[in-house]
């Protein structure tokens, strides 16, 4: 059975012609049925799309504040770590001239003043020695606080904060023959703790970007480390 015959329907009618006169052949209800299921799926996909690409914004959405999120979080404490780290090497280097202070003294052998300046001497190493682990301890926190962070903060930043912790990681406190104590490198370590401070301090929570360092401070900060590398 033909799908154009449909009884009494005009012959002149076309097929997909709608009129008073002219019924809606069979053929006809297929391709305007097939429009309208083609048009009502069409709509429907259109907003299962809208509704992913709503559901994808969100996540990603989410995801880019929780990165700024650890981002702040990290730059806050690495600022505490670096501030505690520049009041240590100052502890050091206040103890290491105690220490040489009590070297100087003048004693004479045998008496209190002698076993005085002894002890003196002895509790000041001591106190050396344990702010020498204390920072060694702390190094070790931001070296953990950087690994943690690496993914959210500017590679810059991760490779400047690893140099000082390297830097001063591997700063040592000398004896000399005449029994006094030398902070090797402590004014260029000093230096770079302020210069990594500063940065970090320049940190915006509101734009989520480091400002610009004045270069004039990197370029001291540069040139002061030959002089005092021996």
């Amino acid at each position: 059975m033909s799908f154009g015959a449909t009884g009494e329907r005009d012959a002149s009618c076309h097929f997909l012609e709608i009129s008073d006169h002219c019924e809606l052949s069979g053929i006809g209800h297929l391709v305007y049925g097939d429009l309208i299921v083609g048009g009502v799926l069409a709509l429907f996909f259109h907003h299962l799309a809208h509704k992913n690409q709503v559901r994808i914004d969100k996540i990603i959405n989410s995801n880019e504040e929780h990165r700024l999120k650890r981002k702040d979080f990290a730059v806050f404490h690495l600022k505490s770590q670096v501030t505690a780290m520049l009041f240590n090497l100052g502890r050091i280097k206040k103890l290491a001239e105690f220490y040489n202070g009590a070297v100087k003294s003048d004693y004479h052998p045998l008496t209190l003043e002698e076993k005085e300046r002894n002890w003196k001497i002895r509790t000041l190493n001591e106190r050396v020695k344990f702010e020498e682990e204390k920072l060694g301890r702390l190094l070790d926190v931001v070296r953990s606080t950087l690994v943690g962070a690496q993914d959210v903060l500017e590679p810059e930043v991760v490779m400047q904060t690893d140099g000082v912790i390297t830097f001063v990681g591997e700063m040592v406190i000398e004896e000399q023959q005449d029994g006094m104590m030398e902070f090797v490198k402590y004014s260029v370590s000093k230096k770079k703790v302020l210069y990594l401070l500063e940065k970090l301090k320049s940190y915006s929570t509101v734009m989520h970007t480091f400002k610009k360092v004045e270069e004039n401070i990197e370029n001291e900060l540069s040139a002061s480390v030959y002089p005092d590398a021996t």
